[in-house]
């Protein structure tokens, strides 16, 4: 597997081992009282967790090395991955269990962001419950009018995961859109008479949902899928899903670095001998697009205009600042008007203080820039966890991530303030 992948993912790993650990730090107290031994033992399983992780070093810093071809350390890394993956998977669905673990307010005010009144509707109500890492959706009753989605219980203070919360619209979209049926009965018919292996209907019907998510949530929506389908080893979401995800950031002018580094990346990992399938061509999925689109209206799409914003806010995050708003003109500018004007007779200090005025960003602009900052950051942290000791990388890393998930939360939180001042609803 490519090394440039490996090290987003690598990084993504280290981050749920982290929150791990944050989350019992969050319990603490609650486990102290009601199950001291519990606590004791998680808290045992979690540092045996970092250890593992850390005792295979020399393979992960072999994913910074200029030198080789890089296999030996690849399939070192993916082997690291699953068995931690599947440890800390495990040890999630006890902490799941425990009391009094609910989801923080800002969520909501995040979804409201997402999916507005508007597109609920003919949907319902919308609920989230937490559940293990890496466990699919199933179980749940059919409740009327409700749509139901999950969240990692280790992803519940992070802003970032958020964007999986979309899946259960975007499923009752496929299921009352007779539209989007016939899309996707036509999907299967169509591949099946490829030389490729068919495209089987649950393959098609994940791609229409994802193509809608991808919509309403832009880019973000594609780092978290993305991670998901490796960590749980997707392999029709990385041969099929991906490169058309790919596509419909292409085809709604979303362009960055990252986005490109981190498809090619992935291109580059497939294995040759992996599932049957075969991505489809781009006049295929120029109709599932556009099929989206029409049932998306733009006002509640993730808009090039939402990217450009969200591009320019991610540098915040390493600087402490909050994400919330911005100046309708630059400070340099207000001077500039200053300096120009105060001296005339009809001046007024109004007019520049009028160009300070702030609009707010919408939560979808925040979270994308978090993710953008993620990315763009990522390989950084892990190389600099691999190079400190035990104690000190992990205390770092959660260091960091409990910051930026307070400050993307309160960017949130604060925007909505500004929203509902500006706008009076």
């Amino acid at each position: 597997m490519q090394k440039t992948f490996l090290k987003f993912m690598v990084f993504e790993l280290v981050e749920r081992i982290a929150r791990f650990r944050l989350l019992l730090n969050e319990c603490a107290n609650q486990l102290h009282e009601s199950a001291p031994v519990l606590h004791q033992s998680l808290t045992e399983q979690a540092r045996l967790l970092e250890d593992q992780f850390l005792s295979q070093k020399s393979v992960l810093n072999g994913l910074f090395s200029e030198s080789g071809s890089g296999k030996p350390s690849a399939l070192g890394c993916e082997a690291l991955i699953e068995t931690t993956y599947t440890r800390l998977s495990a040890l999630s669905q006890i902490a799941c269990r425990l009391k009094e673990l609910t989801v923080v307010s800002e969520t909501h005010l995040f979804l409201k962001d997402v999916l507005p009144l508007d597109l609920l509707k003919q949907a319902g109500e919308h609920s989230v419950f937490l559940r293990a890492e890496g466990c699919a959706l199933s179980g749940l009753p059919g409740l009327p009018n409700v749509l139901i989605d999950s969240l990692s219980v280790l992803q519940k203070n992070n802003p970032l995961a958020w964007v999986s919360l979309s899946k259960a619209y975007s499923g009752f979209l496929l299921e009352s859109a007779s539209s989007l049926e016939s899309l996707k009965l036509d999907l299967v018919k169509g591949h099946k008479k490829l030389a490729a292996g068919a495209l089987d209907e649950s393959t098609a019907d994940a791609l229409i949902q994802h193509a809608i998510n991808l919509r309403l949530l832009g880019p973000a929506y594609y780092f978290q899928a993305l991670s998901e389908a490796f960590l749980t080893q997707d392999a029709a979401f990385l041969r099929v899903i991906e490169p058309a995800l790919f596509f419909g950031l292409n085809h709604q002018n979303f362009t960055h670095k990252n986005l490109v580094i981190l498809h090619e990346a992935c291109e580059r990992s497939k294995p040759e001998n992996g599932s049957p399938l075969e991505p489809l061509t781009e006049d295929t999925l120029a109709v599932v697009f556009r099929a989206v689109e029409k049932m998306i209206p733009a006002k509640y799409a993730f808009s090039e205009k939402n990217m450009q914003r969200a591009i320019q806010l991610q540098d915040r995050l390493s600087q402490g600042i909050l994400l919330s708003s911005t100046a309708l003109y630059p400070l340099a500018e207000v001077a500039e008007n200053l300096a120009k004007n105060r001296e005339k007779a009809d001046f007024s200090i109004y007019e520049p203080l009028a160009m300070l005025t702030e609009y707010p960003h919408s939560p979808k602009e925040i979270v994308n820039a978090g993710w953008l900052h993620k990315m763009e950051r990522g390989p950084v942290w892990l190389y600099a966890i691999l190079n400190e000791s035990r104690s000190e990388g992990f205390e770092n890393v959660m260091e960091l991530l409990n910051y930026q998930d307070q400050l993307l939360r309160k960017s949130i939180e604060t925007s909505e303030i500004h929203r509902v001042l500006v706008c009076g609803q």
